[in-house]
């Protein structure tokens, strides 16, 4: 009988080609182990299979988000770069292509400071709020939004609803200042000086580790006096 060739080929049985226990037996583990896997082989199967499925489509959510970031980021810059109305009809199309992205909330708070400028608060307010209801409060970006719609409802004369905002900024890292001094304006403008002392005072409070002669409480102690002094 002729020597068989390296290049012939080695009849396999069909049926094991599928086996994993056989496969299992050549890597010498133990019996009873081989035994799990020929006895569950059809379910390890399909969980290995819908593994797979679901690691291919992870995978592929992942670069359809990451692209999705990506091409959000280069709309906004484009639309930052352009002018009048064609600024404005660039920014809504970042808004409406890709809705939920950090870009599409940047591109909301540009509308929202473009209708400030023109005085078209109303507008300018659902644009701040629009944003506010899609980031959480611990986003960098939410105290610079609710000191937009404080003041939007101040210039649109919603004092109780500018007051309420400001109310969140006092208790807000680096906004204090903005919160305590804006709500005493506010109850100045209202006539209710007595509040206006009050919120000064309370600021003053936060300030207990500041030197005495530091320009923020030289600046809040002659506010103070001044509107004792018209009362």
């Amino acid at each position: 009988m002729a020597d068989r060739s390296v290049f012939d080929k080695i009849h396999v049985d069909e049926r094991d080609k599928a086996d994993l226990g056989g496969v299992l037996e050549q890597l010498n583990l133990p019996p009873v182990v081989v035994d799990f896997v020929r006895d569950n082989q059809r379910t390890i199967f399909i969980v290995l299979g819908v593994i797979s499925i679901t690691v291919v489509v992870w995978a592929l959510y992942g670069s359809y988000v990451d692209k999705r970031i990506a091409d959000s980021s280069a709309a906004l810059a484009i639309a930052q770069k352009a002018e009048g109305d064609d600024k404005i009809a660039a920014l809504q199309g970042v808004i409406e292509n890709y809705s939920g992205t950090a870009s599409s909330s940047w591109a909301k708070i540009e509308l929202a400071r473009h209708y400030t400028d023109k005085a078209e608060y109303s507008s300018a307010l659902q644009y701040y709020k629009d944003v506010r209801q899609s980031i959480k409060d611990t986003n960098p970006v939410y105290p610079l939004v609710l000191y937009g719609i404080a003041q939007t409802e101040e210039s649109l004369a919603n004092y109780d609803a500018a007051l309420q905002e400001y109310s969140v900024l006092k208790t807000t890292d680096g906004f204090e200042s903005i919160g305590y001094t804006s709500a005493a304006r506010i109850y100045e403008v209202m006539g209710n000086n007595d509040s206006a002392v009050k919120e000064l005072e309370q600021y003053l409070g936060t300030l207990l580790g500041d030197a005495p002669e530091s320009p923020e409480k030289l600046y809040v102690n002659e506010k103070i006096s001044r509107l004792k002094g018209a009362q």
